[in-house]
């Protein structure tokens, strides 16, 4: 009987403790969230891939249904008309819709750079000698108002330029993009790996400023950038704070993840059509970028002052707001995810 007893004890305590720790579980408001990004394959938005290939939503409770789209703004149209949850794609954005009264939050960074490369086709490049020789030429970004396009205006803006002195069309991140260079229908391209290792692969784009490198980054945004992010709007996380902080564990759990693996390890993570088959070109992208991914996910308050300062340059509406960028970002439900770890 004393045995009995034990044993009946051990398990009492084993079911306390089962039924403590479910307690301890927030019940989620929603289960499934749907995310809009423009580009999906882009380098800049690996930790959403990772996060959605290694199981982190799932491990968090959270069904998450991704769409694609050609560009950031087409993304950010998605959750501002309220068929997206959640968005990838710059943080900018949540100072560009504070300026339109639309309140949004980046919820965690990605990155610190998107990595963006402005590059000029290669016949054009043995007389490019500055941005002013951009001058009229057809040039392919990512999409009309997005990161691309904002990084392209900054270079312009160094040789006395304005987007109204090009041809901006939009090409995506994707094949599209390749196929744009490669059959001559653009000059030059304002782009992101892997659009732009294929491109230097193919020998038909050569680049102009570089952000990968150190050197160029600085050049261009002048100080720390916050970049690639996720964002939602104040309304969403106000009526859903579970289901924001389970999808920010699973965010941190996938940046953690990419501090930690060999470039071999996430190569094989992500899907073959990223890179179209050529496995030595995808570990030269991963290479080149890895070091921009944000180690912990927060956004600074330094690098939200140079974006504000950065995107006050070329948008008039954004200079004239009164911008309150402690309400762009909010880094607690990252605080949250990295204490329980």
């Amino acid at each position: 009987m004393r045995v009995l007893s034990f044993f009946s004890l051990i398990a009492a305590a084993l079911v306390s403790a089962s039924t403590a720790s479910l307690a301890q579980t927030p019940k989620l408001e929603k289960t499934s969230l749907s995310l809009a990004v423009g580009g999906r394959t882009l380098v800049a938005y690996l930790p959403l891939t990772i996060a959605d290939r290694l199981d982190f939503f799932k491990k968090e409770g959270l069904d998450v249904e991704i769409s694609d789209f050609a560009g950031g703004a087409t993304a950010l149209q998605a959750l501002v008309g309220g068929s997206a949850d959640v968005v990838c794609g710059a943080y900018e954005h949540t100072i560009f819709m504070q300026a339109k009264g639309v309140k949004i939050k980046a919820i965690a960074l990605q990155n610190d750079s998107f990595g963006l490369v402005v590059g000029v086709q290669k016949k054009l490049a043995a007389s490019y000698r500055g941005p002013k020789d951009l001058k009229d030429l057809k040039i392919g970004v990512t999409a009309p108002g997005s990161a691309s396009a904002v990084g392209l205006s900054l270079l312009l803006a160094k040789g006395g330029l304005t987007l109204n002195d090009v041809s901006v069309i939009g090409v995506g991140g994707g094949a599209r993009a390749v196929t744009a260079i490669n059959s001559g229908q653009l000059d030059a391209m304002a782009n992101f790996d892997p659009v732009i290792s294929m491109l230097q692969r193919d020998g038909t784009m050569v680049a102009v400023m570089d952000t990968r490198i150190q050197k160029d980054l600085d050049e261009l945004y002048s100080g720390p950038y916050a970049a690639s992010a996720f964002y939602m709007s104040d309304s969403f996380i106000k009526a859903n704070p579970h289901a924001t902080q389970a999808f920010v564990n699973a965010i941190s759990m996938a940046l953690a993840w990419i501090a930690k693996a060999s470039t071999d390890q996430i190569v094989d993570a992500v899907p073959t059509e990223y890179y179209g088959g050529d496995r030595v070109l995808y570990r030269t992208v991963i290479e080149k970028n890895r070091g921009r991914f944000s180690k912990d996910g927060r956004i600074s308050m330094a690098a939200a002052k140079n974006v504000l300062r950065i995107i006050s340059q070329s948008d008039p509406a954004v200079k004239n707001a009164k911008i309150d960028l402690a309400q762009t970002f909010d880094n607690s439900f990252l605080e949250k995810a990295q204490a329980a770890h």
